[in-house]
């Protein structure tokens, strides 16, 4: 099982999320950034939702740092 990194940014009023440094999507609401996450990767990685390891950072309104 493979861990993510997934950044959500806050702005506008949306959550920007990013998995291992790529734009995703914007979602509205907090519960929905580790979600739709999940689902992507799943989808992305051909594997169950279930088995997909995330870690979840917020970055700074406004602000995108890069996974190193």
């Amino acid at each position: 099982m493979a861990t993510h990194e997934v950044q959500a940014v806050r702005e506008q009023g949306m959550w920007q999320v990013f998995i291992d440094g790529f734009p995703v999507t914007e979602v509205r609401r907090w519960p929905s950034v580790a979600f739709v996450a999940r689902e992507w990767i799943s989808l992305t990685d051909q594997v169950p939702s279930r088995e997909v390891d995330l870690h979840v950072t917020v970055i700074g309104r406004n602000h995108f740092a890069p996974v190193a």
